[in-house]
């Protein structure tokens, strides 16, 4: 017998705390919930299970559901003791949960609850139930999401504008608690990222006004100051109970420049803010779960923690269930980013029960994205519909270029999907490929040697976006790469990218055609600029040309940016891939490559993870060591192979 966990419908658990996710959010003084469509969990689980069972045993379900359980046909009730006897039965538990989603508990010598139970929603379709190592006992329960908490107290506090400032020395998401109040006293609490936020009244973000009581433990929010507006100068015992999931760094990055350092590490600290039930945007503002935000969270997380379990909770909240009426938070491009980002997660994880569970869901959002293409196949503005792909001057007056290269791949990632559970994939290469046919006609520019953004205004506007998207996935052959490296990433000419979001993108596009020391210069003017101005997590956005409270306005906010960022935490994914060179060549790293390269560092050492091990790098003196806990590794150096066996370290001379 293994062990016992609380089990339920597969995907119930995530959409249920997506839900209660997104009703927390708040700003000026308000709950603002999302505003896009969410799924719900099924309110009825039926549940089923044959043993047998070599002598009599006790056994109770435990579920705060209602319903009952039969035994060989026969009903027994829920959270009583019953008596089995000995020999071969068949157990089914039927459930039905309209507030939260059916699950259960059962814990006895022959018979627990585990993944070895199958449910089904109402329908003749039976799936594994599903769990999740938190909920071993009868007494938790998974409604509540089990983060861990640690007290943290302000590094300093100050007497300033008739109140007390307390300075937490970093950003930080817990639950504010106050002893020693007057309960008369009714006094605001504000919350700010920055000084100025929190000693602003009227336009901090976050804030609240607190009475009656002598102590209080408020809700959970981000922040690094807290505000308090009142005149009692003393007496008051402030802190914060950090929130967080317990999650391990696996990965890890040193080199001959401090500053990269640092910056490696408030990355790893931003994104473990923001990891969460889900990859959140930001832990102030939205505090919602945006697809191209998570797209790239997905990508870091296996090369920080490679823990499959908060990417598969993200891709399910985010997928939802069909029918689709609109794109994944109304974004076209946050739709694609979905939809390619569940077939890379089978390649890191080689989950394929959970690909197979998924792809009825993933074929109706792409059969609804395909019903909104025009007449040649292109993605195009329809009503409801919010073209991005990044915070830029754009011109978005017709079909824009990186859309398109995002289905494209989006075409062909399906096909590769329906292939893997034994469907025909060839119609989703055939979309790609006349999609392919089209897009070189009407975006690309033999001339400029680059893509333009669309061709129905007569602008032919050149931006990056699209250009490294045709990099990145390969999209035209790499002699055609390089020369889009050189008219249009290389090209100062060409607008600036001022989000971390893309900004990433580009640095991968230029570390994948071997430009490494740009990308290392990039990442040490752009995140460094961020810590020299003494960020504590990563923004964003950030424009060096600005200066002062320039750094917080954002979406016409005087504070709307956000300051703690996950899509800021590219770097841990670039140092990772590109310098430590540590990239799987098979599904699930059964194989892998360690290319390490310097770049303009003189020496460098850190880890890697591996599904299912690490591997560590060091390159010191003319020599690179190389250490795995997993066997399918090779070693590429100096125009050689050296194979790398599990547990020992290989060395070679450069």
């Amino acid at each position: 017998m293994g062990q016992a966990k609380w089990i339920w419908f597969p995907g119930d658990f995530e959409l249920y705390h997506n839900i209660q996710l997104h009703t927390r959010r708040e700003g000026e003084g308000f709950t603002s919930p999302a505003y896009w469509d969410m799924a719900a969990p099924y309110p009825v689980g039926d549940f089923y299970r044959t043993i047998t069972a070599d002598k009599d045993f006790t056994m109770k379900v435990v579920s705060d559901a209602k319903g009952c359980g039969h035994l060989d046909g026969r009903h027994f009730p829920l959270n009583e003791e019953i008596r089995v006897p000995a020999g071969t039965h068949e157990f089914r538990i039927l459930l039905i949960d309209g507030a939260a989603f059916p699950a259960f508990f059962i814990d006895s010598p022959y018979l627990i609850t585990d993944e070895n139970w199958q449910v089904t929603h109402g329908t003749s379709n039976r799936w594994p139930a599903a769990c999740e190592p938190a909920y071993t006992r009868p007494e938790d329960r998974p409604t509540v999401f089990p983060f861990s908490y640690e007290r943290m107290d302000p590094v300093h506090m100050e007497k300033v504008d008739g109140g007390l400032l307390y300075d937490f020395g970093k950003e930080l998401f817990g639950l504010v608690c106050i002893e020693g109040a007057d309960p008369e006293e009714r006094f605001l609490v504000n919350y700010g990222e920055s000084r100025e936020e929190a000693l602003d009244r009227k336009d901090a973000n976050v804030k609240e006004v607190v009475s009656g009581k002598s102590a209080y433990r408020l809700v959970p929010r981000g922040f690094r100051y807290l505000f308090l507006d009142t005149p009692k100068a003393e007496g008051y015992t402030v802190w914060a109970d950090y929130e967080y999931l317990p999650l391990e760094d696996i990965g890890s990055f040193r080199c001959s420049d401090p500053m990269v350092e640092k910056i490696y590490e408030t990355c790893a600290y931003t994104f473990h803010l923001n990891s969460r039930e889900f990859y959140l945007d930001g832990i102030k503002r939205d505090r919602w779960v945006w697809s191209g935000d998570a797209y790239q969270s997905y990508k870091i997380n296996n090369y920080l923690y490679f823990d499959p379990g908060i990417t598969r909770r993200t891709l399910i909240a985010l997928l939802g269930k069909p029918a689709y009426e609109s794109h994944i938070n109304f974004i076209n491009d946050y739709t694609f980013y979905l939809l390619i980002a569940l077939y890379e997660f089978y390649e890191a994880t080689g989950d394929s029960a959970f690909l197979e569970f998924i792809y009825p869901r993933a074929k109706a959002l792409y059969d609804f994205a395909v019903g909104r293409l025009d007449e040649d196949g292109l993605v195009c503005q329809r009503e409801g519909d919010w073209i991005f792909i990044d915070w830029s001057d754009m011109d978005k007056s017709g079909p824009l270029c990186a859309e398109q290269i995002l289905l494209w791949q989006t075409h062909r990632t399906m096909g590769k999907m329906a292939a893997l559970i034994g469907q025909d994939g060839a119609p989703f290469l055939a979309a790609a490929d006349r999609l392919r046919e089209t897009v070189m006609e009407k975006f690309w520019d033999e001339d400029r040697s680059a893509f333009i953004d669309t061709f129905t205004s007569g602008k032919n506007q050149v931006t990056r976006h699209a250009n490294i998207f045709a990099i990145l996935y390969d999209f035209v052959p790499e002699e055609v790469q390089r020369r889009i490296l050189k008219k249009v990433l290389q090209n100062p000419d060409v607008n600036q990218i001022t989000t971390p979001y893309f900004k990433f993108y580009e640095l991968e596009a230029l570390c994948k055609l071997g430009e490494l020391d740009e990308m290392q210069e990039m990442l040490e003017s752009y995140w460094g600029g961020m810590l020299r101005l003494g960020a504590t997590t990563i923004w964003e956005q950030f424009d060096p040309r600005e200066s002062g409270t320039e750094h917080l306005a954002m979406y016409g906010s005087k504070y709307g940016r956000s300051l703690c960022h996950a899509w800021g935490s590219g770097p841990i994914y670039l140092l990772g891939r590109y310098c430590l060179g540590v990239r799987p060549t098979d599904v699930a790293y059964r194989t892998f490559t360690v290319e390490p390269k310097l770049g303009r560092y003189t020496e460098m050492e850190g880890t890697a993870p591996l599904c299912g091990g690490k591997v560590d790098v060091r390159w010191k003196d003319g020599k690179v060591t190389v250490l795995s806990t997993k066997a399918g590794g090779t070693l590429r150096v100096g125009g050689k192979d050296y194979p790398l066996p599990a547990g020992e370290a290989v060395t070679a001379e450069v």
